[in-house]
């Protein structure tokens, strides 16, 4: 049973911004989807992820590390808007 959600919104300044992390984040998928389910999707220029998690250890692991991604994935989209 999935008892432990966590709910983010992210704003991105434009909407393919916000499709770009999307998009990148989609490729990897959660390793252990009987424990963790994971959906992303955008509205408009917000950026939604959803977690739900058999137990908050995993919740609390799988959104660090998607976290991290979501950092990387933003300091690129910085670096190369202007190109």
């Amino acid at each position: 049973m999935f008892n432990h959600q966590l709910n983010i919104k992210i704003p991105f300044p434009e909407e393919k911004y916000a499709e770009i992390a999307s998009r990148t984040l989609n490729v990897d998928k959660e390793l252990k989807e009987d424990i963790i389910r994971r959906t992303i999707t955008t509205n408009k220029n917000i950026l939604i992820i959803n977690f739900e998690s058999t137990n908050a250890k995993s919740l609390r692991t799988s959104a660090q590390n998607l976290m991290e991604l979501l950092h990387l994935i933003t300091k690129t989209i910085n670096d190369f808007k202007d190109s």
